[in-house]
């Protein structure tokens, strides 16, 4: 490719707020259209194929994920600045606080309401003996009973991703330039989703969730391989942007068609390596806030959605007794969901999750620690250990 862009005296590489800080809210709200889905007055599946696809937002994630540990950690990592311990220790950190939290919520709400005499109406997700699997965050590798909080098993898988990234990373610099890095991302794709369809009979994008760890550590080593592939070539702008915006169009373009997964992979690993290799020359509004709370928005949206709809439902009835009828208010009640998610999850962010990682970072690493400043584009030069 051709030379680099050259960044401004205040380099670009360190402004936040960029494309994928966008794609990460993004994606998370789809997570969270999925799973509200049927709770709509039409189910979303039934109206277009796609919107059946959430769990193409959290293949997003994961590939993320690996992509930009690549960046806040990969040349500390190949430098010997961040041993093994610090660096887990602080990825633990960073996410068990909100799972435990959100479990504790969801345990709360579950046997209290059952001791108000309230049942769920997917009473088979709380089974008390998957609760030892969530706690101890092993329900995505085979022995967890029961879904609880279902997103957590992100967590179960990728903090074992974490505990192999300082190896993973190593190795990955014996890769020589960018076309080596993208056929070994193809090949890991593609032979997981092989091994999948031969082991288990199902692709690998829709493992279910007791083996969901073969879904995520494939999809994490393939942003390992995408970071890879823009770190050792050069990019001008132009370049990055046409990738990310052409991987875009065939993501839309196969949505609507209705097309195969793999194409879908295929077109956000390109949306990836396209944001994360444009400079951020100036900051998408909303897009840093949407990002820092993507997380809080991912973890906690099946708490606000129980809560929501079993208020909406009476609601509603109320409204239209008697008749099952698709109105305007019941798709106002549904979007409320959304509204209602995104602002418990931005306040559970700033006045839980911030607070809580703040200071246990300060009781374990001595001072209060902060989530790095960096782009998602990978930089070969050794740069200062970050702090989260």
């Amino acid at each position: 490719m051709s030379s680099p862009v050259a960044l401004p005296a205040k380099s670009a590489s360190a402004t936040r707020g960029g494309a994928l800080d966008a794609l990460r809210f993004l994606a998370a709200m789809f997570v969270v259209v999925f799973h509200f889905g049927d709770e709509a007055p039409v189910a979303l599946q039934s109206m277009h194929a796609f919107l059946g696809r959430g769990y193409l937002a959290t293949d997003f994630f994961l590939m993320l994920s690996g992509f930009v540990l690549a960046k806040a950690y990969g040349a500390s990592i190949v430098s010997g600045k961040v041993s093994l311990g610090p660096f887990w220790l602080k990825r633990l950190v960073r996410c068990y606080p909100t799972h435990l939290i959100t479990l504790g919520l969801l345990i709360v709400m579950i046997v209290g309401g059952g001791l108000l005499g309230f049942t769920p109406d997917d009473a088979h997700r709380y089974d008390l003996s998957g609760l030892p699997a969530q706690l101890l965050l092993l329900h995505a590798f085979g022995p967890g009973a029961g879904q609880w909080n279902i997103p957590s098993w992100t967590i179960s898988s990728l903090l074992i991703c974490y505990l192999f990234f300082p190896m993973l990373w190593r190795a990955m610099q014996r890769v020589p330039g960018p076309l080596a890095a993208l056929a070994l991302g193809l090949a890991i794709l593609v032979g997981a989703n092989l091994a999948s369809l031969h082991f288990l009979h199902v692709e690998q994008f829709s493992l279910g969730f007791r083996w969901n760890f073969l879904r995520a550590a494939p999809l994490f080593l393939v942003g390992l391989t995408l970071a890879r592939a823009v770190q050792t070539a050069q990019w001008k702008a132009s370049t990055a942007r046409i990738l990310g915006f052409g991987g875009g169009a065939i993501l839309l373009t196969n949505a609507v068609m209705a097309g195969p997964d793999m194409i879908n992979i295929l077109a956000i690993c390109a949306v990836i390596m396209g944001c994360g290799a444009a400079p951020v020359t100036k900051a998408i509004p909303g897009a840093a806030w949407g990002a820092k709370v993507s997380f809080s928005l991912f973890m906690v949206h099946t708490l606000t959605g129980a809560v929501w709809f079993d208020a909406a439902e009476p609601l509603l009835a109320r409204l239209h007794p008697a008749v099952e009828t698709v109105s305007w208010e019941a798709w106002g009640l549904w979007f409320g969901a959304l509204v209602f998610t995104v602002a418990v999850s931005a306040a559970y962010c700033r006045w839980v999750d911030e607070p809580v990682v703040a200071w246990l970072n300060a009781r374990l690493f001595g001072r209060k620690t902060a989530h790095p400043q960096v782009s998602a584009r990978p930089d070969p030069r050794p740069v200062t250990e970050p702090n989260a």
